[in-house]
């Protein structure tokens, strides 16, 4: 696709709402694969594999002279998180690729779009997840007989674990990053459609940990930089407690170097729990994002959470004001369950106290989590308390007594 406006529009397909699915919605605007005959193809898989992965803009509030907008990617998705589009991506690769038995590892909210979009497309899946965070799940997510569940109980071994099954058992691990960076073109055609509508935003706020996120989002933005006037400065927002993205940039390195980190208790985001970000290789994607946009990463941390969300903002707390806009954040025994997507508002908010975002500016904040179907009764299948364990029970408890399949 030549890259302009006219030709952008030509290839958004309007049966589809992006309140519904904007993989849909966009899935003519890229080029996947190959063979015309595979492109075609793909794109079939995409409309089957979709369930819903829906996403809005809505101006949130004025705080000291910056307008605070959102992205909601909440309320509108299957699985209430930015990850029902990865699932969709995803699982329509595995269809064209014919897997049919695929192993992936996450915090929470990517494994539970991954099995269910995979159960949907009648994949057996092996989800490996920290054993604390097990409590951020959906129970019912994981019925299927062909919904494994596997909790590993040293989060850093969560990873090896799932590449060791994988290995061993001859299944297929996903996704692959080229994959993510699809999923997060979706969610740049949908800002930038709506940046043609001649709207424009100073600033794009985001959690990252890896960062496909936002390196998918200015693919996509960078191709059309003439018609949309200049590129919104990115915001990366890491937790404090785990932030080897953050301290990289800020020490001008070119390394990263993971922190230690044994539970997830501490995190203030559960789900990013991952210390190697730099595994997928996306930092220096990252780092040409933040230099070309004149953007910067900064760290919120327990304290900070607490007292934005105890913030008056003209009267109402920001969880009142989401649920004036149909954001109604998952909250028990007084936490917020999820607070992935929070952290890039309260980042905001942060950068504007200190300056770094001028009154007069506009902000989008990506809103990737908040609403939660968790209902925290999800029970592993197998549990892993060390890989050597692993290597000789597993076989035997999931695929016979031998352990041979």
């Amino acid at each position: 696709m030549k890259h302009s406006k006219p030709n952008f529009d030509k290839c958004i397909d309007t049966r589809y709402d992006s309140q519904t699915s904007m993989v849909c919605r966009y899935r003519n605007a890229l080029r996947f694969e190959r063979s015309d005959e595979e492109d075609f193809l793909y794109k079939e898989l995409l409309k089957e594999t979709s369930i819903k992965e829906g996403a809005r803009i809505f101006p949130h509030l004025v705080y000291k002279g910056v307008e605070i907008h959102i992205l909601d990617e909440t309320s509108l998705m299957h699985t209430k998180t930015i990850k029902s589009i990865d699932g969709c991506i995803t699982i329509a690769k595995c269809k064209l690729k014919g897997y049919g038995r695929v192993v992936f590892e996450s915090g929470g909210n990517t494994g539970t779009a991954l099995t269910e979009y995979g159960q949907k497309a009648g994949l057996e899946t092996f989800f490996f997840i920290p054993e604390e965070n097990l409590y951020l799940l959906d129970s019912r997510v994981f019925a299927p007989k062909r919904a494994h569940l596997i909790s590993v109980v040293e989060p850093k071994l969560v990873k090896r674990a799932a590449h060791l099954f994988e290995l061993s058992n001859g299944l297929k691990h996903i996704p692959q990053t080229a994959w993510r960076y699809e999923a997060s073109k979706f969610r740049g055609f949908f800002i930038l459609e709506y940046l043609l509508e001649g709207k424009k935003f100073d600033w794009i706020a985001q959690a990252i940990s890896a960062a496909f996120g936002p390196i998918g989002i200015y693919l996509v933005l960078m191709d059309f930089v003439e018609e949309i006037g200049c590129l919104p400065k990115f915001l990366g927002v890491q937790q404090e407690a785990n932030c080897p993205m953050y301290n990289a940039w800020k020490s001008k390195k070119t390394m990263i170097e993971p922190p230690e980190i044994n539970s997830t208790a501490p995190l203030l985001s559960k789900v990013m729990y991952d210390v190697k970000p730099h595994t997928y290789g996306t930092y220096k994607d990252l780092t040409d994002i933040l230099i070309n946009t004149k953007g910067d990463l900064t760290t919120i941390n327990h304290s900070e959470f607490a007292d934005f969300l105890e913030r008056n903002f003209d009267g109402r707390n920001i969880l009142d004001l989401l649920k004036d806009n149909g954001v109604e954040i998952t909250v028990t025994d007084g936490e917020v369950v999820e607070k992935t997507g929070l952290m890039a508002l309260a980042g905001t908010v942060k950068e504007i106290d200190n300056g770094n975002i001028e009154r007069g500016s506009k902000v989008l904040c990506c809103l990737t989590s908040g609403i939660s179907k968790a209902d925290g009764r999800a029970k592993p299948e197998y549990r892993i308390p060390s890989l050597e364990i692993m290597i000789n029970d597993y076989g035997r408890m999931v695929f016979g007594q031998d352990g041979n399949g």
